[in-house]
């Protein structure tokens, strides 16, 4: 009776999930079936030869230049947020005057307004961006890098929610999630991994942005 091998990732050597497409542990893309490798391009046929050319690998982001584009965007959300919970502290001072509200109050519902406009503004930015045609954020383009899927397309608003969320099981991982982008063979912080997105570099967009 035939036992088939279980398929094993090349690069970190944990066993991998039947059906899946990347390793589990260490990002990388599986290997194709024996009869995907087999198969040999005949020379005589240019169909086949032009068939046969793969297109140039993506260069992947490390870790640090995704450390710089997030820095970028979160004193981006962080600043937006201040002004909006200003606005807000504000009204509630002068509109708490009216209906009897201590200051105390105050600022307890303008410390929540921030929170809550800091946690919704943050995912609607980075899933509106990232599912845009530029598919990325604002420190992204400057630091010119771009979120993908694995096959090259562009994330659905459904995957850059998921891939957003996702970010606090990085951080909840002491930070190792998010050092994953260093030593992951298609540098995927484990954020990427549910929507198997990746994160490449393009040239950056400094001047370019300024224009539009």
């Amino acid at each position: 009776m035939a036992v088939a091998a279980q398929q094993v990732c090349s690069n970190c050597g944990n066993p991998a999930l039947p059906d899946g497409k990347f390793c589990l542990f260490c990002g990388d893309v599986l290997s194709e079936s024996p009869e995907k490798a087999s198969t040999i391009a005949d020379p005589s046929n240019p169909r086949n030869a032009y068939d046969a050319a793969s297109p140039e690998p993506p260069e992947f982001a490390g870790f640090w230049l995704r450390v710089w584009a997030g820095a970028i965007d979160g004193t981006l959300e962080a600043l937006a947020a201040l002004v909006i919970t200003v606005i807000v502290g504000f009204a509630m001072k002068v509109i708490g005057g009216h209906f009897g509200l201590s200051p105390i109050t105050s600022s307890y519902v303008t410390g929540i307004a921030f929170i809550l406009v800091l946690t919704i503004g943050a995912w609607l930015y980075s899933a509106f961006s990232e599912s845009s045609s530029h598919r990325a954020t604002l420190g992204k383009r400057i630091v010119g890098l771009q979120v993908l899927t694995a096959s090259g397309g562009r994330l659905t608003f459904g995957q850059a929610t998921v891939r957003h969320f996702m970010k606090f099981l990085s951080l909840f991982t002491a930070a190792v999630g998010f050092m994953m982008a260093g030593w992951t063979k298609r540098r995927q912080a484990l954020h990427d991994m549910p929507s198997d997105c990746v994160v490449i570099r393009v040239p950056p967009e400094r001047f370019s942005i300024l224009r539009r």
